[in-house]
């Protein structure tokens, strides 16, 4: 070998003998970090468990990236991601596979964005529950595969025409209504206003005949949603509400199958396969108190078992899916046996309905008057009034990236300010001037903040805490872009926590609002006083709205809190605050509409919704 030569071999093992211990190094550290949170150890012999050190759900990986890696090897016996962890975990069926796994992909092969993965056999997976081992599906869920043919599949399918661009009413797919239109502002359908130029199809009738002489549901559906999805598109998770039609929904799928995942009233998370041309029946538990959404993804991870393919998971690939959602619509209201979960009082006529459209039209206005100008006129007194932080807020700021910009929108008088542990960049973002003011002269930094215009870079922020001031925005579409700059400045993986004042303020049990009284009002300023009350009902105000009465629940979602202050001739000042309180759920709904902004975690805190997002990408 000439000297040359072996100068370059010399060079080429030096090199992977450093790269050798690179890995070697993220190896160990991930290690520790495992063996730290669970008390789980590497395996000193061969396991059919793999712990993969830099990919979970923190990350961005969904258990299908790791099949699609992985499956080649051999069965995957299951896949256990972790909640709020980098890691993730790969049980094979076999030890050959893991081993094989271990030894063509560790510090080789990534995923399509990234470095390499790095692996390390262990002894066991942490207890995490596989949705998938529930057994039966949620009460009240059946699934009847093959309820239509393929040339009835076929004929159903050309009944509808999409246009390219074509959206309907909803970012993220494409909608048509017959016989009467879902109004997805109210969550309801109005019985009195059918959809005389869209009567349903005669080929569906008969379908709706069909399902009726076999007790599917109680009477003919009179009304039909049609939804086209992409592969890559899904719907946030909901529960349809009780007014708007009877106790059965029929769901067909057409095209292509698609994984739907339930969430129970105490947190249960089950996911039931749709196959293509299967009819899903929802009644009972599950239509009225249960909620049901499909993740927007491009495939599915399933047992292979339900698809016929053997042991081990599989990846169902998603293609465009069509699905026609059967009901039968409601005169009156809901008499259903879960009055906990029900709609029937708010699903009343509302006063506020009719203004809606066009307080959204003028909702720019509305804000500057009774919401800019209030906080500048009361910001005084309002900071005398705000001074505990949330614990779950400053939990949620201990996690924050070491280093990175913390970002505090709609900071208030800036108490969430200088709370979490560990070096790290703060800044505080409100519209108030009167209120920037104090948080400067308590010696943090601050700068003027439209939520609809952050003055920031792209991607420039880890964390972001938004508490308290996404309900003042008048309209839904302005929530919605207040969410999409959220996730402009956001870094990829950063994340976000979003508070709004919740509709219902004794979900678990009487919130903080509904405890204070008129003795002990020092924390939020308001009185129980019935502000705004009148003889016979409750008085509007400006633009139409309801004058809310302090400490009591909540009647509607748009609404004026009264403020209320001494003057300084000793009478009593009163200034009008516009708040849009959020029903269960519209909150995970809002930031499912966002691309690329996916929910970790939600929760109900003190008459509170409250959402954990992560920037994916």
């Amino acid at each position: 070998m000439a000297d040359g030569d072996a100068e370059v071999s010399k060079a080429a093992t030096k090199a992977a003998a450093a790269a050798a211990r690179k890995v070697n190094k993220k190896q160990t550290r991930a290690l520790d970090i495992l063996k730290k949170d669970t008390g789980i150890e590497e395996s000193c012999g061969p396991s059919k468990v793999l712990f993969v050190c830099n990919a979970g759900l923190v990350t961005g990986v969904a258990n299908s990236d790791l099949v699609r890696v992985f499956a080649k090897f051999g069965p995957i016996e299951r896949v256990v991601m972790v909640p709020k962890k980098s890691y993730s975990f790969l049980v094979f069926t076999r030890v050959e596979s893991a081993e094989a796994a271990m030894a063509g992909v560790h510090g080789k092969v990534g995923l399509s964005e990234g470095g390499p993965l790095y692996l390390a056999p262990v002894t066991c997976t942490p207890p995490v529950l596989d949705p998938w081992d529930q057994g039966a599906p949620p009460p009240g869920v059946r699934v009847i595969p093959d309820y239509v043919s393929e040339e009835e599949e076929r004929k159903l399918l050309g009944l509808l025409t999409w246009q390219e661009g074509e959206e309907g009413r909803m970012k993220h797919r494409q909608v048509k209504h017959f016989g009467f239109e879902f109004n997805y502002k109210t969550n309801n359908i109005d019985p009195s206003d059918p959809l005389l130029d869209q009567p349903i199809p005669p080929l569906c009738a008969s379908l709706g005949s069909r399902v009726v002489s076999e007790d599917l549901i109680e009477d003919c559906p009179d009304q039909i949603t049609v939804n086209r999805y992409l592969p890559g598109q899904g719907i946030p998770p909901h529960t349809d509400s009780h007014s708007c039609c009877s106790s059965s929904i029929l769901s067909l799928s057409l095209a292509s199958g698609v994984v739907m995942e339930f969430r129970g009233p105490k947190e249960e998370q089950v996911p039931v396969w749709l196959p293509q041309r299967s009819l899903l029946v929802l009644a009972g538990e599950a239509r009225y108190t249960w909620r049901h959404g499909i993740t927007p993804r491009h495939c599915d991870t399933l047992p292979g078992h339900i698809l016929g393919q053997g042991e081990g998971l599989t990846l169902a690939h998603r293609d465009t899916r069509v699905s026609l959602t059967f009901r039968r619509t409601l005169t009156g209201p809901c008499s259903c046996p879960y009055p906990a979960h029900c709609d029937r009082v708010t699903r009343a006529p509302s006063p506020t309905a009719p203004l809606l459209e066009r307080i959204a039209e003028r909702a720019a206005q509305l804000e500057s008057q009774l919401v800019h100008q209030v906080y500048e006129e009361i910001a005084g007194h309002f900071s005398e009034t705000r001074h505990t932080p949330w614990p779950k807020v400053t939990a949620f700021l201990d996690t924050a990236k070491p280093g990175g910009l913390i970002l505090d929108l709609g900071c208030g008088n800036g108490k969430y300010l200088g709370q979490g542990e560990g070096a790290r960049w703060e800044l505080g973002g409100d519209y108030s001037q009167n209120l920037l003011g104090i948080v400067v002269a308590r010696g943090h930094q601050a700068l003027r903040c439209d939520l609809l215009a952050i003055p920031l870079l792209d991607g420039c922020t880890s964390s972001i805490i938004c508490i308290a001031a996404l309900h003042h925005l008048a309209s839904q579409e302005r929530r919605l872009a207040a969410l999409q700059e959220v996730h402009r400045v956001l870094e990829p993986y950063g994340r976000v926590l979003v508070y709004v004042w919740a509709k219902d303020q004794s979900l678990q049990q009487k919130s903080t609002y509904l405890r204070q009284n008129k003795r002990n009002n020092t924390e939020t300023g308001e009185e129980q006083g019935e502000v705004g009350s009148s003889e016979g009902g409750r008085e509007t105000g400006e633009y139409g709205l309801p004058v809310h009465v302090n400490r009591t629940e909540f009647q509607h979602q748009d609404n004026l809190v009264p403020w209320k202050r001494k003057g300084r001739e000793g009478e009593d000042q009163v200034f009008m605050r516009y708040y849009h309180v959020f029903e269960e759920g519209e909150l995970e709904g809002l930031v499912g509409e966002v691309a690329g902004l996916q929910v970790v975690e939600s929760y109900y805190d003190q008459g509170n919704w409250c959402v954990v997002a992560e920037r994916s990408q």
